[in-house]
């Protein structure tokens, strides 16, 4: 039966132990971006849901004092 020498064997399992951590490694940086693409999502939904909000409460001033410029500063508004 034919053998390899100590040192190849050696080489045989440091490639095999890089392989492995690679591989590891690559499963917990899918894992993360799978997470992070989820909490992307979540944020943008909740940006979306604010802007929306914002935009329909700036509608009803609107509706009830008049379409014009609001200074944010001292609620007063300027019409054109």
């Amino acid at each position: 039966m034919t053998k390899i020498s100590d040192e190849e064997l050696q080489k045989v399992k440091q490639n095999r132990e890089q392989v492995l951590t690679n591989s590891q490694q690559l499963s917990d940086f899918v894992l993360q971006q799978t997470v992070l693409e989820s909490l992307v999502g979540d944020a943008k939904r909740t940006f979306l849901e604010s802007v929306n909000t914002e935009s329909n409460y700036l509608q009803s001033l609107n509706t009830k004092y008049g379409e014009g410029l609001l200074d944010i500063e001292t609620g007063e508004i300027k019409t054109t």
